[in-house]
C-alpha cells in the first residue's frame, strides 16, 4: 500500500518569534476539529510563514514555484476537546520545518504506520 498524509495547508505573515521555544498559530475551530479526530490517513496541518511584503510571496515559472520563508508541521491527532467557539492557539515546534527529509521521514512514519 502506498503512504498517504493529509495536508491542511495555511499561511500567514504573522507567526513571528516562536515564545517559549513554540510558534503559536489560530487555527479557526471546525479546522482543529477536524485535524484531531481519528483517521486511517494521518492528517497535518502545515503552517507557511510568509515575508510581510506580499510581492516577495512566491516566484512562479514554467519550471519551479518557489515560495519564500519555511512552512512547519504539526499533528493534532488525539488533541484534547476545547471550549473554545471561534479559533484554537495551536503550538508548533520549529524543529518540525517541512523540508525535503521531513516531508521523506513522514512518508515512510505514514507508511509504516507509526507517524505521530
Amino acid at each position: 500500500m502506498r503512504p498517504s498524509l493529509g495536508l491542511q495547508l495555511k499561511a500567514t505573515i504573522n507567526l513571528n518569534k516562536a515564545q517559549d521555544g513554540r510558534y503559536r498559530f489560530a487555527l479557526p475551530r471546525r479546522n482543529y476539529d477536524l485535524l484531531r479526530e481519528p483517521s486511517l490517513t494521518p492528517r497535518l496541518l502545515v503552517v507557511l510563514d510568509l515575508p510581510q511584503d506580499r510581492a516577495q510571496w512566491f516566484t512562479l515559472t514554467p519550471e519551479n514555484l518557489v515560495l519564500r520563508r519555511c512552512a512547519y508541521w504539526v499533528s493534532l491527532a488525539g488533541a484534547p476537546e476545547t471550549t473554545n467557539t471561534e479559533t484554537v492557539t495551536v503550538s508548533i515546534d520549529p524543529a518540525n520545518r517541512l523540508d525535503t527529509s521531513a516531508l521523506r521521514a513522514l512518508m515512510e512514519q505514514a507508511r509504516t504506520g507509526r507517524i505521530l
